[in-house]
Parts: C-alpha cells; structure tokens; sequence
C-alpha cells in the first residue's frame, strides 16, 4: 500500500466514523456500537421443518458430546407472539425454529473479526438421508431476519413474495409457515392440490440462479411441481413488462421487500479484515456518505411496487441490514409523502415483546448488536406496512 493510498484510506475511515457518531452519538458509536458491529456476527440456526426433526438435531449436535438430542447450551428463540386479521392468535407451532447458542455474558469481552476467538455459529447443513430428495437440515442465519419474517406472521394459505430474496434465507423461514401438513413430522397426511404460493425474486442472474438452488435444497419438490414455489427474476425497481407479468399474478397477501442496502457491518468486517494482513478493503475505500440517497431512491421504487403487489388488508415487511436513517424510516417517510399521507408515523400492537428485541424508530424498529437485551443480532431495520386502499 502507498502512502498516498494509506492516508486516502485513513481520511475515508475518519469520514466514516465521523458520520456514524453524527447519527449515533459519540459516546454509543465509539464504546458500544461500532464494537458490537465489529465482533463476529452470531448466527442462529433456522431448523427445516421439512426434514424429521431427528435429522436436524443430528446435524446440529454435529461435534457435540452430548449425542442423541440437542446439546443442553443450545436455547430456542422466542418470538413475539402476532395476532392474525381475527383476532385469534397465531401457531407458534408452525413458525419459524431457531436455536442459538448462549451470547457471552455482558460483562466478558467480545472479539473483533479476525481474532481467533469461536464464532456463535454452527456446524453447516447436512442432507437429510431419509428425505428422498435429501433436503437440508437448517439454515444458519442472523436472528433479526427470522425475527422480521415471524413479524410479517404469514399463513398457510397466503400468497406470498419475496421481492429481493437471495440467497434464500428468508424465503426458507417463510415457507416453514405456509405448508404444515408437509412437515416431516405433521401427523396430517398431504393430499390434494397445495393452498398457497410463495414467490421468490431476484433480481440479478447469478443470485437468482444461487436463490433456486438452495430453495431446491430445502423445500419439498412437490411445492415445485405443483407451482407453489416458484423463483423469478425481475426487477422490481424498473417499470416494464417483466415486472408487469410479475405483479400480474395477483395481489399477495404478504411482501417482504428485504432492499439492497450500504451494509455497513459488511464494510466494517471487509475493513477490519484487511487492516490485520496491510491491505485496504475496496468496500471501505469507496464509501461515500451520499451513497445511501443513490441507494434510498432504489429502496422508495422497491418499497412502491410491494405496495402494488400486495392486496388491500395485506401487508409489506421493509427491512434493511443498514443502520442509515436515510435507507429506513427515510424510505417510510418519502412513501408515505408519495401516497398523500406526510407526518405519519407507526404503530404497533407489540411493542413489549419487540422491545426485548430492538429499538424503536418513528416508522418501525432497528435491532443492533449493542442492545441492552444482549442478543447481539443485526443490524436489521424493520418497518410492517399494511394496505388499506388501492
């Protein structure tokens, strides 16, 4: 590295923290946030309920001394408990599983990326050997992701896209909700022609192609054949005929619209990364604090077709991994100002319960790293709109 592109380095570094602690304040981004964003991302482990629940417990004990059922450190997640359109309350049965490894405890220091510290994760997926299609095991994912999707609380029967879906992760959680009888261990025998569809999007070739092989891997071939998964390509930012066909299938009752975002924990880990071997990571050298208008404007044109797609009563789940205001309640607020409704601001019936989550924001909620709760997930932003007219 040269000097000149050492101090170019430096000043974008100092540009980058400098515009963080604006947002965050000085004391929380330097003590506690950009720490937590430093340190490994925890992941949980989101079981496919499509395999028997032996295989996944198989897979997940991978390593472990404790054979013959889940190692007694592993916790399961509690989501918070959503209330369907009549009132009754939703299956927590046929939501999305996921276990977790305990987080250090508050007080015990956590590594930064690159140190040689055990990562909070798990062993990788394992095929499912009594499934004839060996479908895989779990999904190991951020729990603010299976949080944002047990949020948007979807049904068996719904209609449902993913708008921005690759890998696939999301689309997985989603799914486990959407056909019950046809988990591995349901006592209910499948027959008849599948209720429901799920849509999955991506808009560029290669993580589209990437996206339909990992649904492949985890769903049952039936949902394929029968059309109730299928995995498109389109994007939805751009008014044409592709998106035309796309939304032409009829409204949905649910959409996920997980945008491209600046993914700053990404940059931060590229960074820390290169910085222990002398390099510079390109995703620290070329970001700029305006980058995020050029991003929201895609966001807004992403957040507006969901709204197109999903049907009056339904709802639309916004979420980024971004902790710029501009691409999350600043997306809300120039959607509401489009649709004729500025200075509105959110509500939620779950406040509590998502408390022990994450943060509240004016139009939804921000999960981080550093939040008192001490899960150590995101960061996600959230926010859940619902439809109600044409």
């Amino acid at each position: 590295m040269t000097k000149t592109t050492r101090n170019t380095a430096a000043a974008t570094e100092e540009s980058f923290h400098k515009h963080y602690s604006a947002i965050w304040g000085g004391v929380r981004w330097q003590t506690s946030l950009y720490p937590a964003l430093s340190a490994p991302t925890r992941y949980c482990a989101l079981v496919n309920r499509y395999v028997p629940a032996h295989e996944a417990r198989r897979a997940l004990q991978s390593g472990s001394n404790e054979p013959g059922a889940l190692p007694e450190s592993l916790q399961q997640l509690n989501f918070p408990n959503v209330s369907v359109n009549d009132g009754k309350s939703a299956q927590a049965s046929i939501g999305p599983i996921c276990y977790v490894r305990p987080a250090p405890s508050s007080g015990e220091k956590v590594s930064r990326v690159g140190s040689t510290a055990a990562p909070l994760t798990f062993p990788p997926p394992q095929p499912a050997g009594s499934t004839p299609m060996q479908l895989l095991t779990h999904w190991n994912l951020d729990a603010a992701s299976a949080l944002a999707v047990s949020v948007l609380n979807v049904q068996t029967g719904d209609s449902v896209l993913d708008l921005c879906a690759a890998p696939g992760g999301k689309s997985v959680a989603l799914a486990q909700s959407m056909w019950p009888h046809l988990h591995a261990d349901s006592p209910v025998e499948p027959s008849g022609r599948m209720t429901g569809r799920l849509v999955s999007n991506e808009a560029d070739g290669r993580r589209q192609k990437r996206l339909a092989e990992n649904l492949q891997a985890y769903l049952p071939p039936q949902l394929f054949k029968q059309g109730a998964v299928s995995c498109t390509r389109v994007d939805a930012s751009i008014s044409g005929p592709s998106l035309n066909a796309l939304l032409a299938g009829g409204s949905f009752d649910k959409v996920l619209v997980d945008a491209p975002c600046s993914s700053e924990r990404h940059i931060i880990h590229a960074h820390l990364k290169a910085q222990g071997s002398g390099n510079l990571a390109p995703e620290m050298a070329n970001w700029r604090s305006g980058s995020s208008k050029r991003l929201a404007k895609t966001q807004v044109e992403l957040l507006m077709t969901a709204l197109k797609a999903v049907k009056i009563g339904g709802q639309v789940m916004y979420a980024t991994c971004s902790i710029e205001p501009t691409e999350n309640d600043g997306v809300l607020e120039k959607m509401l100002a489009l649709l004729g409704f500025p200075g509105a601001s959110g509500a939620s019936t779950m406040d509590e319960q998502l408390e022990q989550w994450a943060e509240r924001t004016k139009h939804g909620w921000m999960v981080l790293p550093d939040h008192p709760g001490g899960g150590r997930w995101g960061p996600l932003y959230f926010a859940l709109v619902t439809k109600i007219a044409g």
